[in-house]
């Protein structure tokens, strides 16, 4: 399961929204400390390949050879990270 960008973004709106921080920048004007963060991490993010269909095919070559698995860890990992992202989007 994989945790889409506009999830990501949500939670990090959520979380930028409940613990904002003021601070000033380079021309003494009031500005949120975290949004920048937020906003930078929005820009990698956006620049980051999208590696999707490389994943896709690996899987599926795996899948064909009968090697593909998934450890009960990472399905609870992937599903209390996409409840937790629902649960941030809904605020």
């Amino acid at each position: 399961m994989k945790i889409s960008s506009h999830q990501v973004r949500a939670a990090l709106q959520a979380y930028v929204a409940g613990k904002s921080v003021r601070a000033a920048d380079a021309n003494g004007r009031s500005v949120d400390s975290r949004r920048s963060g937020v906003e930078g991490l929005e820009n990698r993010l956006r620049s980051m390949p999208d590696e999707r269909d490389t994943v896709v095919h690996e899987l599926r070559r795996k899948i064909r050879r009968g090697r593909y698995f998934v450890s009960s860890r990472d399905i609870v990992d992937a599903l209390l990270g996409r409840l937790a992202a629902d649960l941030l989007n809904q605020e």
